[in-house]
Formats: structure tokens, sequence, C-alpha cells
């Protein structure tokens, strides 16, 4: 828990003045609780920390300091680690987090031991310099394993964001996975919590890098709401590490323009498992290792989100079935060949017949009620299929060569027909009448929508990919060769007919003979006027060649001081419009041996962005044949600051940047569906200030909170509208898509002391409203804003079951086979708070649009298990 009392109160009270919500009663009357609790020992804290000076004073003025963090064979915290210093009389064990600091006496060797109950005793020797502070990070092994020779090195921090995957269990949230967590970060924004996508510093949903084992992953075309996505990519049951970059990162990385998102697999060394169970649904996961020859990791997971959509304004019958399984087997194939193979197969399914929906909408002086009734369904299906084959080649200790054969299949279909029509009335919203409350006292408006929809797509995407890392003196070097295939074979038929004037009359032009003639069904728009048409077929057969070269320079210079260089550079190539991009990339890190541990950073390159299909494709379904790379100049400075309060570790990061991004293809957002013009008419910028303070707020548990504020706009080159005067007028730079200003995300977590199986898990996110406008509209006419997103989740945890603390009391041998059991409660949307997704047009007799808002998922409660063993 806080320090002391007062801190905690103090605390305590800045989150319920920013929440002031009652709901939050029960979470702050167990915390209150503890308070009392804590008091009582009071007094063997003060001794504790008498303990702690004394001990500390023994060292002076020039000590020494050691720390770092204990991980198990699977990257995850390894607390309980008992930590001696035989020769100072000196022992401390390692936190939940797996932290650990020493004060050691400089220049001198001293003997470090680290010991757990199951696992490898491992032994070092250190000798630190006056004043010194050296990280040090490494894995403890399961007794039984045989343990890999080691040399002690200061880690060098690359920029990148490491994320616990252990963290995305124990967030509330609806979608789970690495990505809830990833939204949570600085920089990073979703107003959606159905889906896993994400914007990042101004950049939409297609301009995010994923990798898994260094395989590129790629998301959905055809899906346009959060309700069809289903399970992304990565599985974090079988994840042991994520890393995640906002911006500026290396050339190794390919050819996209906001962020990346590399994600690693377990490398099993004893059986294991797990198991999960919720009200969305289920996962599992099984891993062993077969001497030292044989390898396997498998995954399974199911997901159902009918229990979520069924809460949501528009009802009916909703059947979303989202199904994926992936395993991960690698091979010992000599002393100095390995081999691997990935593979994944998804299914997600929605089917969906709606019934009616109502929604009320506008303010206590002008409100409005849309009342719909729907008639039809949608059937939509994909169904993805990734391979990849990896072999690596140890030629030494110093020179590694990897080869990657992948190939990724997509089946895509979005198929619908459904008629609804509404009523658009006003409501009486007289305050000193309470009957009248609510009530329709007229009708605005009337009208049907007709959509119908055929879309298919398949895409098969190949490559084969060489790369290489060599270990020189004081630098490593890195390249990267890949060769890639790309056939996508796109068609497209969706077509909506709006009639808000209660009739339609099928015609066809004077030239084709008038009216009354039967509609042709394979062209109807020759014979109905439509809201919006789209009839397009398309195929696409390219290559792509790509690569990159990069060295890192780890450079110390006198005692003080410490730099790392990293400069690389990546080259494109692609047989569609024969372009060609060469992007540079440097980053530079100083890290200078301060009493305060300070490091900062600075970063900067030239990112290009290859069209891969959708933005290359018009709005009216045709290929740009011409069309170029995006382009962005990026430059990134950031500094870390660690620090101790309360005698626990915080870090408060700080990021500046700015982006110049040119060629530009300008885009319209609808829910999750991306519009692209297919025309390289743009440019634009992106700036802002992220800032993120992280620790252990609660002894043992990290929490953080971050702000981030960010503007970003762009001007269509050669867009004009005529003013009442008869006027030429520019509009010149408009908010992009995803012009999010403010944003602020909190994650904390909490426990009782007496009780420290009960954990609370909260989730707070509160942003500024994004850019919309109507459909079919000029895009500097898009700058109306949405209403700003605000979400607080809950949850409640406890550990049924913890091998490390019950494993002794119980003597059946499946119970101790368990390495942890946990229930979770949580609650989504506490607050219940009505976000919106996007807007639904709708127009009244007077044929004036009014946009009404498409709620996302109320106040609901979700109760799950999990288990490992």
């Amino acid at each position: 828990m806080l320090h002391n009392k007062d801190e905690r109160l103090l605390f305590l009270g800045s989150l319920l003045f920013l929440y002031n919500n009652l709901y939050f009663c029960s979470y702050l009357f167990l915390i209150i609780l503890s308070l009392k609790l804590e008091v009582l020992n009071r007094s063997k804290t003060i001794l504790f920390f008498l303990i702690l000076l004394s001990t500390g004073s023994l060292f002076g003025q020039r000590e020494a300091t050691l720390y770092g963090n204990l991980t198990d064979e699977y990257n995850q915290p390894l607390g309980q680690v008992y930590i001696q210093v035989d020769s100072l009389h000196l022992s401390l064990i390692s936190n939940h987090a797996g932290d650990f600091e020493l004060n050691l006496p400089p220049n001198v060797n001293v003997k470090i031991s680290f010991k757990h109950l199951t696992y490898i005793d491992t032994f070092i020797v250190v000798k630190l310099s006056p004043g010194e502070k050296r990280k040090l990070s490494f894995q403890l092994f399961p007794k039984g394993e045989q343990l890999e020779a080691f040399n002690v090195r200061a880690r060098y921090d690359d920029g990148f964001v490491r994320i616990d995957p252990q963290l995305t269990f124990k967030l509330p949230s609806p979608t789970g996975g690495a990505e809830s967590l990833i939204k949570m970060l600085p920089g990073v924004s979703s107003t959606n919590e159905l889906t896993s996508q994400y914007n990042v510093r101004g950049g939409n949903f297609d301009e995010n890098l994923v990798y898994v084992n260094n395989v590129e992953i790629y998301r959905p075309f055809l899906v346009r709401s959060g309700q069809q996505e289903g399970l992304s990519f990565v599985n974090t049951d079988l994840t042991s590490n994520v890393k995640f970059s906002a911006g500026g990162f290396e050339a190794q990385y390919g050819d996209k323009m906001s962020s990346v998102l590399d994600v690693t697999y377990k490398k099993p060394t004893r059986y294991a498992g797990s198991f999960s169970v919720s009200f969305l649904g289920a996962s599992a996961h099984v891993e062993g290792k077969v001497k030292d020859l044989f390898t396997f990791l498998v995954g399974v997971r199911y997901k159902s989100n009918s229990y979520l959509l069924k809460s949501m304004e528009t009802k009916g019958d909703y059947k979303p079935r989202f199904f994926d399984t992936q395993m991960l087997l690698s091979w010992k194939l000599a002393p100095k060949w390995s081999m691997s193979l990935l593979g994944n197969f998804a299914r997600n399914q929605y089917i969906f017949a709606p019934s009616d929906r109502e929604t009320d909408f506008g303010t206590l002086t002008s409100a409005q009620r849309l009342t719909v009734f729907f008639d039809g369904q949608e059937l939509d299906s994909y169904e993805n299929y990734l391979g990849a084959l990896t072999f690596d080649y140890e030629v030494n200790k110093k020179n590694v060569l990897h080869a990657i054969l992948s190939s990724y299949f997509a089946r895509e279909t979005e198929t619908y027909d459904i008629q609804s029509q509404y009523w658009l009335s006003d409501l009486e919203a007289d305050l000193g009448s309470d009957d009248d409350i609510a009530q329709v006292v007229s009708v605005r408006g009337v009208g049907t929508f007709l959509e119908h929809t055929r879309n298919y797509l398949t895409a098969i995407v190949s490559s084969v990919n060489l790369s290489g890392e060599h270990a020189l003196y004081h630098n490593s070097l890195s390249w990267g060769a890949k060769a890639q295939n790309e056939v996508i074979n796109d068609k497209i038929k969706e077509w909506e007919l709006i009639d808000s004037s209660g009739y339609t009359l099928p015609h066809l032009p004077p030239s084709e003979g008038g009216f009354g003639l039967p509609i042709d069904l394979d062209d109807p728009s020759r014979v109905l006027d439509f809201s919006s048409y789209l009839y397009s077929k398309n195929k696409l057969n390219t290559y792509r060649i790509s690569g990159f070269v990069q060295d890192v320079w780890h450079i110390d210079g006198d005692s003080a001081t410490r730099y790392l260089l990293n400069a690389g550079v990546r080259f494109n190539y692609w047989t569609y419009n024969n372009e060609l991009t060469v992007s540079p990339r440097i980053s530079f890190i100083f890290k200078p041996r301060w009493k305060k541990d300070w490091e900062f950073r600075l970063k900067t390159g030239i990112y290009y962005q290859p069209p891969f299909y959708r933005e290359m494709r018009r709005e009216d379904g045709s290929l740009n044949e011409n069309i170029k790379s995006q382009r962005s100049v990026q430059v990134v400075a950031a500094a870390d600051y660690n620090f101790k309060i309360w005698r626990r570790p915080f870090k408060f990061i700080t990021e500046v940047y700015y982006k110049y991004m040119d060629r530009l293809i300008p885009y319209s957002v609808d829910n999750m569906k991306i519009i692209y013009s297919g025309e390289n008419n743009a440019h634009g910028y992106a700036t802002g200030i992220d800032m993120k303070l992280s620790g252990e707020f609660i002894e043992g548990l990290e929490s953080w909170i971050s702000l981030s504020l960010m503007k970003t706009a762009e001007d269509i080159e050669n867009d004009f509208y005529i003013d009442e005067e008869g006027n030429r007028v520019e509009p010149g730079y408009i908010p992009r898509p995803t012009d999010q200003r403010f944003a602020v995300n909190l994650f904390f977590q909490d426990n009782i002391p007496s009780f420290p199986q009960i954990r609370v898990h909260l989730n707070f996110v509160f942003g500024s409203g994004l850019p919309y406008g109507a459909p079919n509209t000029e895009r500097y006419l898009q700058v109306l804003r949405s209403t700003w997103y605000r979400r607080v989740d809950i949850g409640f945890s406890y550990m049924l079951l913890d091998q490390g603390r019950d494993r002794m009391k119980h003597k059946s041998k499946f119970l101790q086979s368990i390495k942890n059991a946990q229930i979770f409660l949580e609650v989504f949307n506490i607050l219940g708070t009505n976000n919106v997704s996007s807007y639904l047009w709708v127009a009244d007799l007077n044929n004036t649009l009014f946009p009404v808002p498409n709620y996302l998922t109320p106040r609901l409660v979700n109760l799950k298990f999990a288990i490992d063993f």
C-alpha cells in the first residue's frame, strides 16, 4: 500500500474527484478499511525502515547500486527469490514484480547468489565503479533444466515499451489481448472498445506494423465495425515478450508510418498449460519440451460477442462465432541448426438479423428520437491461414543467420440485405412536467433505407526473408532482404437506397427507353437513384523487394557518460508502379552517469508507406495505377527518469514528436471502415507530447497514468469552394479523421494488505472526440466533433490457488501441478457512459440531415476463471 495514511488518502481523494460516482464506493470502502489494518502495523514498519537505514549507512557516499528484474522461463516476473551477499551479510527477497536492488561497495568483486525453491541456484560475480548504477535482468530456470552460460552486461534501452503479457489478462476489457494494453499507452488512442485496432500519433489502423516471431501480420480487409472483427492474431497465452514503439523505430522494421508491435512467442522448457473461460469465450494452451530436440506450443481460442451485442441499442438475433488455433513447433536439427513452424487457422463468422432500434439524442431543449424497424439479415465470414517456416543457423557465437518462408491466405465475404424503416420524432423536454418527459410530440421525418452488399475478397501473400546478425567489437551489424508476392482478387457490389419521401420510381435514361422497363439486377444503378453505389472487380498480382542494413554502436565515453548510436537504411521496390523508396533512420541514446538515473533519446528518419491494396482503390472501386508511397519525416526527442518513491521503483517518460507528411492519401472513417480517395493529393503534419508515469503505487503491483496532447491536420491540394459572394476559397489545413487532441489513460492495481489474494484492477480512459461529417460530402466539411470518449472498467480478482503459497498444503498431485488459479469479476463501463462509435445520417421531411449517434456498449458484468498448470 502507499507509504502512509495521509499519502493514501490524498491519492484516493484524487481518484474520487476524477470519477465522482457512487459505483466506486464499495471499492473505496475496501481501501479505507485496509488503512486501519495498516496503522496497527505502523510500529513494525518504522522498525523495518530503521534497519534499512542502518544497513545503508555502512556503504557511505560512494556506494554502487545493482538493480534489476528476475523472470522465469516464460519471461514472467519472478518474486520470492532469495538474494544473498555472503561477504556483506546482506540479503533480501525480490518483490512480486521480480524487482530487486542492492547497495554494494565499489571496486570489489562481490559474489551474489539467487535462490528459489523450484528454480536452479544462480551465482554471479560483479565489480562496480564508485557511484555506478548497473541494471541486471536475467532468467531463472526450473530445476532439472540446463543453464546456458551468460555474462553480466549493462542493458541499453532501445526506446521500445515492454509489456508484461500477464497484465493483459488482468486488465478489464471486452476485447482482451495485448492490444487492450497497447491502447492504454501514451500516443495511442481508441474510441471503440469492441475492436483491437488503434490509432498512433495521428495515424490510422493501416499504419501500424505487427510482427509475431519476425513474421508480419495483416489485419482484415472488409471489416467495417468492431462487432465483426473477432479475435486478433496475437494469442497472449503463447506470448513471452511484447514490445511497442509509437514512432521513430529502427530500419529493421517494415514500411509503415506510425508504430510497430513486436511479439515473441514462448520457448517451452517444460510441460505446462492453461485454461480460461468467461461469458465472452474460452481459451486453452499446452506446451512442452521433448528432451533437447523438440518443443511444442499450441493454443486454441473461442470468442462470442453475443453477450455484449445483445445489450446494445440495436436489438436482434446476434450470432457471432470467432475461433482460432495456433501452434509453434521447434526442432533442434543439429548443434548449429534449428527450425520452427508457426501456424495459424482462424475462422470468424458474424450472423446478425436486426429487429428494431430506438435511440434518443440531442439536448434538453432539442431532443429527438429515432425509431427503426428492420427486415433482413447480415452474414459475414473471415477465414485466415498462416504458415511460417523459420531456419536459424548459428555460424558461431557472434554470427547468426535466419531464413523465413511464409504464406498468408485470407478469404473474406460480406453479404447482407437489410431494409430499415425509420421515424424521426421530436420529444417533449419540459422539466416542469414529469409526465411528458421523453414523450413523442411530433414526427419530424419518415423514410426507408435499403442496403445491399455482396463483397468477396481473397488474398495470398507469400514471402522469402533472409537476415543476419553479427556481433563485432563495439557494435552489432544486422541486415535483411525480403521478396514478397501478393495476389488479390476483389469483387465489390454494394449499394444503398434512401427514400425519405415515401416513394421511389424506377427509371431509365431517355436514351435507353425511358420508364417502365424491369430493373437490371446486375446493375441496378441504371434504373434507380442510389445514395451510394459501388460495383467493381479488381485483380492484382505484384511483387515487392525490400531490405535493410543497420548498425548499433555501444560507445563508452569517460566515467560519466554512455552513448548508443543506431543507424540504418531501408529500401523498398514495388513492381506495380516501379517505385523505389529509400528510408534512412537514425537514433541516438545518451545515458549520463549522474546521481539521478536519466536517459535521453533523439530519433529521426524518413518513413515510407507503400500502398497495399485499399489505399490504391478509389471511392468508385477502380485502382490508381500511378499511386505512390505516402511519406513521413519524423523527429522524436525523449527523456526517461528512473527514481524511487517509498523505496519503490518509478519511471517518468516524456516524448515530444513532429511528423511532416506528404503524398498523403486522404480518407474518411465510418466506424471501423476506412474509405480512401486513392489519390496522393494531400500533405500534412502531426505534432504532440506524450507523458507517462509508471511504478509501484502499491508495492509489487505496476500501475501507470499517461497524458497525450496531439494535433494532426492535412491540406488537400486543389480543393476549394465558392462562397456566397462568388469568391474562390481554399480551406487549407483541416483536421485529419484521427485528430484526437487530448487523452488520459490510467491503469491502476491495488490489493488488501492483510488479504493480498484479492486485487483490484482499474482501467480509465478519457479522450477528446474525433472529426466526422456527413457521407458523400467534401473532406473540408467533415470537421464536426464527436462527443468525448469516457470509460471506466473495473475488475476484482481472487487468487484461489498459488503454487508458491499453497503447494505444500496439498497432498493431491493434481493440485500440486496447478501453478495458480484465479477468478475475476469485471464490470465494464461502470459509469454507464453512452460513448459513440459512429453516426447514422437520416433526413427529415425538409430533407435536412440529422446525425444520429451509434452508441457503444453499456454497463455489463463479466465473470471469468483462469488456471495455469
